[in-house]
């Protein structure tokens, strides 16, 4: 699978050819959501592997900036992103994927983060002058699962 060259602006944001724009960095940002839910569970980069990875399977893959590696979603936790739909913006330079999380047991529940949340976006910021200071507000009342037993032989998967 290839994508097609960036040609003209035609072509881009009115035209049917996949011509993603990577940024200097060799990625593209997207946007990660729940089908049913479209409860937001997390944010991303894909180079063009990990693009062409997700179309060919079927399954979430992405660039880790960390680890400077393509990572399959799920693939150490089990808590696996099934691509169900992907969007492109208008000038092709960003991604929302619609996704359905499959996985281990959790007791019903579902999960999306490595820190054992549903969502990476699991607390909230209060708007507004006075607010400017105030702590976070979270926006889950627990976590889904518990990372060390999942990640038991992993060191801390991300870098401060």
């Amino acid at each position: 699978m290839s994508f097609k060259n960036r040609i003209s602006i035609k072509q881009v944001e009115e035209g049917t050819d996949l011509a993603p724009k990577f940024d200097e960095k060799g990625v593209i940002p997207c946007i990660t959501i729940h089908t049913e839910t479209k409860e937001v569970l997390m944010f991303a980069y894909m180079n063009e592997e990990a693009m062409k990875l997700t179309i060919a399977s079927g399954y979430a893959h992405y660039w880790s900036r960390s680890r400077e590696s393509i990572w399959k979603k799920g693939e150490t936790s089990g808590m696996v992103q099934k691509l169900d739909r992907m969007l492109i913006d208008d000038d092709q330079d960003s991604l929302v994927i619609e996704v359905s999380l499959t996985g281990p047991d959790l007791g019903g529940k579902e999960a999306s983060c490595h820190v054992g949340y549903r969502s990476c976006f699991y607390r909230e910021v209060s708007i507004g002058k006075a607010n400017i200071g105030k702590p976070l507000i979270f926006t889950e009342d627990e976590k889904s699962f518990d990372p060390e037993k999942i990640y038991k032989n992993i060191p801390n998967p991300t870098k401060l």
